[in-house]
């Protein structure tokens, strides 16, 4: 058959609506049976049957669908699909010679403009009254008709009427009506982002929709005066797009699951159910899965207690290598399940044994821990899984030996010697309660003090009025985003978490309100030149007067509020916009603000540091982080001696080598600017990796 001719068959093939619809529905769908695809077709009653077996035959002989004997399947062939393109560019084409407006709406279809779709989002998406609305839809009738452009877009049309919304005042119901999303440009840049700093895909698509989802808080679920004191840098606040949806901070007691299981819904029905505890296997299996729901149910970090005690309970004799395997394992299948999108921490507290009848085996299960722990910690760039040790009546040789072996790997592992605390610093014995299963935190919020000082003219009094200020309005924000989590929490969008007894209720959810930059404000408030003793004082005054502030006030409406001095990921931020607010040095810019407390390593044995950080940490009513800083490099220190050394005097204590990241093989460098293992010059610090 000459082309001409051919070409004339297939438009003579494709004339038929009936025939047309064919090759769309197996375009859409994909390949389908005959059955299936007559069904679709709409040639349901088998007098209809030979019709529609004349319209197959008819396609299958111009090529345009083909059948797949094995599988007895029809699909739709590239000339098939080269027609159906030509066949819609025809059917645009005709559309806009017409002489009508026509838009390409959302649903990827061309469609004629209609005004009143204008009116039915007003009132429906907005709120918006049908008289008000009824005029924003005729005035923007009346602007899209002096368009000269081919097709509109409903992107556009929503940009014009949120336009004129603008220009009538009526921004509230602009918020409502706006188009959640991201420019192409900065699609472009976080792809960009992305490669430069080692991130993957994952990581794009994570931030871009927590893109949308920064946006729709902001607009819909923070306060006003809270997401204008964000922007313009008086406060932080972490998270934006989780605010409405999860909580920050989860702790649970291990051992809870044995008398309250976990009973998996249909909510995770793609995760295999889990079965009663009556083995050693099935409670590493119950701890792993576990870890990995309640990961993607918070903001920042998962806390477990009694790891030990809870897989000792079925302990089974292996040998020293046999239990590091094993726990190499459990780490390494927790640390895969965390997002890598953002840096979200699982912590596992280390403390004395509970029952005194197998304390062999829990120090057994110990130091293969630690063991498994300090391989792990070498081979991971950014540990996702931390530990905590909690100083007891068994801190000896072989765990002080196990946790200077972490440290010179380059590990980050915590000592807490004051009640149980989050690996951020936060305090969850005060919070909780010694004697508490479980508990949820809300933390976010953080307090830019460096700002606040420097705006009330060196007047402490009129310093701690202010702060006292914005606690109140934190905790107002923070018990506001309390109701919030419930609702998400009744809605069933947190199924892990309504799982747990301890916490499913969460109702006595504290609030934390966190400080950023104490150092730097109070060397504006008395200048840098001011005596040790006097600047210790204050700090000591300012979180004394905060903690109690932030308890009254959240007593007022009902909640429990405290002060703390931990890491969040604001301070960069808020050190930079004071910067070219205030003109302040490069070398603060770059630095950034100072979080929590930090004591250089060989100040360890120094009692007047180590007593004066510990006043500053114990008046921080919800908890500090101390950072022990290193020196580059590390060699020649004394881990062990640096952990006895705190061990008792400093509630809680952190200790990381913080080791620069080869870009191109990803091994940790301590010294020296040139990776080891591939001399490579192209080093990251840790902290950029989090950005």
């Amino acid at each position: 058959m000459s082309s001409p001719r051919r070409v004339r068959t297939i438009y003579s093939v494709i004339a038929s609506p009936n025939r047309l619809d064919i090759l769309r529905i197996l375009n859409t769908k994909g390949p389908l049976s005959y059955s299936e695809l007559k069904t679709l077709a709409g040639f349901k009653s088998k007098k209809e049957s030979g019709k529609f077996a004349y319209h197959l035959r008819k396609l299958v002989k111009q090529t345009l669908i083909a059948l797949n004997r094995a599988e007895r399947k029809y699909s739709v062939t590239n000339l098939g699909r080269l027609v159906l393109n030509l066949t819609r560019q025809i059917e645009e084409q005709s559309m806009l010679e017409s002489g009508k407006l026509y838009v390409r709406s959302s649903r990827q279809a061309m469609e004629e403009f209609n005004a009143d779709r204008i009116l039915q989002s007003l009132v429906k998406e907005a709120g918006m009254p049908v008289e008000i609305a009824q005029k924003i839809a005729s005035e923007t009738e009346a602007r899209v008709y002096k368009f000269q452009t081919a097709y509109l877009t409903a992107p556009l049309i929503r940009e014009v009427v949120n336009a004129i919304l603008i220009e009538h005042g009526y921004e509230e119901y602009r918020h409502k009506l706006t188009r959640l999303g991201l420019p192409v440009a900065d699609v472009a840049d976080l792809i960009q982002r992305a490669a430069d700093n080692t991130s993957s895909i994952d990581s794009i698509l994570s931030k871009t929709s927590s893109k949308v989802f920064s946006e729709y808080s902001m607009l819909t679920k923070i306060p006003r005066d809270v997401a204008d004191a964000h922007l313009s840098g008086d406060v932080h606040l972490s998270s934006i797009g989780t605010w409405s949806l999860m909580p920050d901070t989860l702790y649970i007691d291990l051992n809870t699951l044995y008398t309250n299981p976990i009973a998996l819904g249909s909510k995770i029905a793609q995760i295999p159910r889990l079965e009663s505890i009556r083995s050693f296997d099935s409670a590493v299996e119950a701890l792993e899965l576990i870890a990995s729901l309640l990961l993607r149910e918070v903001s920042n970090e998962v806390c477990f207690d009694n790891m030990i005690p809870f897989l000792s309970r079925f302990y089974v004799t292996r040998s020293q290598e046999e239990q590091v395997k094993l726990f190499s394992r459990i780490l390494t299948s927790i640390a895969s399940s965390s997002p890598e999108s953002r840096m979200k921490t699982i912590s596992f507290h280390i403390g004395d044994p509970q029952r005194d009848e197998d304390v062999s085996a829990q120090l057994e299960l110990r130091d293969s821990l630690l063991g498994a722990y300090s391989k792990y910690a070498a081979a991971t760039p950014l540990p996702s899984v931390n530990l905590i040790v909690n100083p007891g009546r068994y801190f000896d040789r072989r765990i002080m030996e196990g946790m200077a072996k972490v440290i010179s790997e380059g590990g980050d592992i915590a000592l807490e010697s004051d009640g149980k605390h989050t690996f951020a610093g936060l305090k969850l014995s005060s919070m909780a309660g010694e004697g508490a299963d479980g508990i949820a935190l809300l933390q976010n919020f953080t307090i830019n003090l460096p700002r606040l000082s420097f705006e009330s003219n060196k007047d402490e009094t009129y310093f701690r009025a202010k702060l006292a200020l914005v606690i109140q309005t934190a905790i107002t924000a923070l018990a506001k985003r309390k109701e919030h989590v419930l609702e998400s929490l009744r809605l069933g969008l947190l199924p892990a978490i309504s799982q747990i007894p301890v916490v499913s209720s969460i109702e006595d959810l504290p609030l934390v309100v966190n400080l950023v930059g104490l150092n730097e404000a109070i060397s504006s408030l008395i200048g840098d030149r001011g005596e040790v003793s006097t600047k210790q004082d204050i700090a000591v005054k300012v979180l004394e007067t905060a903690s109690k502030v932030a308890s009254e006030k959240a007593s007022k409406v009902g909640q429990r509020g405290y002060i703390s001095l931990v890491h969040q990921d604001g301070q960069a931020r808020l050190s930079e916009i004071d910067s070219e607010k205030y003109g302040r040095s490069q070398e603060l810019r770059l630095k950034g603000y100072s979080e929590g407390m930090t004591i250089l390593a060989d100040h360890f044995d120094n009692d007047v540091v180590v007593k004066n950080t510990s006043e500053v940490c114990k008046a921080a009513s919800g908890g500090c982080l101390v950072s022990l800083e290193f020196p580059k490099g590390g060699d020649g220190i004394n881990y062990g001696n640096i952990l006895t050394g705190i061990s008792g005097k400093i509630p809680f204590a952190r200790f990381s080598r913080n080791p620069e990241i080869c870009r191109k093989c990803g091994m940790k460098v301590f010294t020296g600017g040139r990776c080891s293992n591939c001399k490579s010059t192209s080093l990251i610090p840790q902290f950029a990796l989090l950005t």
